[in-house]
């Protein structure tokens, strides 16, 4: 095989795996009406599109990706998650970002999406936050938009 020929079998695999992960995203919006701390970045008040990418999760100890764009398409940010048992209800029909308070600041520690059994851990948060000891959580539900397979 040439090397024409085996670039060209390479960018279609390429385009069907890409194509095969973004039937799996699922898209939600949600409005936050505070600012809050992502990472180590510290994000306005204001309607947000999240993605969840890599499908959906198969059980806790997995990792995941989550994706946020503001609707002023300034503010894009790729959060690496782990994966871990939902705290509330999973039997809602909605997407919930859940923010833990802690030491005056809001902290987007959980991302849930509608229809799964778990939820996706933001690795980037203090001890406290991520392990239930700041206990005061601030849930906000977002709009479905898709859901992939």
């Amino acid at each position: 095989m040439n090397f024409k020929n085996l670039a060209a079998t390479g960018m279609v695999v390429l385009a069907v795996a890409a194509t095969s992960l973004l039937a799996q995203v699922s898209t939600f919006a949600a409005t936050v009406p505070f600012p809050f701390v992502v990472g180590s970045q510290t994000l306005p008040a204001g309607t947000y599109v999240i993605q969840r990418h890599l499908g959906v999760p198969k059980g806790p100890n997995g990792t995941g990706l989550i994706v946020m764009k503001g609707s002023s398409r300034h503010i894009y940010k790729v959060i690496v998650t782990g994966v871990v048992e939902a705290y509330h209800d999973t039997s809602s029909p909605s997407s919930r970002l859940i923010f833990t308070n802690y030491k005056g600041r809001q902290y987007l520690n959980r991302v849930f999406v509608a229809g799964d059994a778990v939820a996706q851990q933001l690795a980037n948060v203090p001890p406290e936050v991520a392990s239930g000891r700041a206990t005061e959580e601030v849930i906000v539900t977002g709009i479905q938009y898709s859901k992939g397979k």
